[in-house]
């Protein structure tokens, strides 16, 4: 399996914020030092503020921050959050899908990866600075 890169500059914005702890940071500033185009990092920091990972406050001394401790914030309810419709396999497309077990066990094993995810917090990612 393989996030998308949604994901992966989810993480990386998460872990930025992290680094900073209460203070607040701008899209602007995170979309130069990770080299991602701005209105990208905009989505991504919107999908986080509707799920409740970051706090975003507009206006002059606005910015984002995390919503909450680093070690409150799971790996794996972050990726899952940012990848709602993840499927391995599209059986909708299959001929064998009447006859064909392997989504269950696809399904088991996706539920694993993300209680691995889980097991970690944004804490335990992130390395002082």
């Amino acid at each position: 399996m393989q996030l998308t890169r949604h994901t992966d500059l989810a993480l990386r914005l998460l872990i930025r914020l992290a680094d900073i702890g209460e203070e607040r940071a701008t899209i602007a500033e995170v979309a130069k030092d990770q080299a991602v185009p701005r209105s990208h990092l905009m989505k991504i920091a919107n999908d986080l503020a509707h799920a409740g990972f970051i706090d975003a406050a507009r206006g002059r001394s606005g910015g984002i921050r995390l919503a909450r401790p680093a070690d409150q914030i799971r790996i794996g309810d972050v990726v899952a959050a940012m990848e709602p419709h993840c499927e391995m396999v599209r059986c909708s497309e299959c001929r064998l899908v009447r006859r064909c077990v392997l989504p269950r066990h696809l399904d088991r094993a996706l539920e694993a990866f993300h209680a691995v995810l889980n097991e970690q917090t944004l804490a335990d990612i992130t390395r002082p600075a």
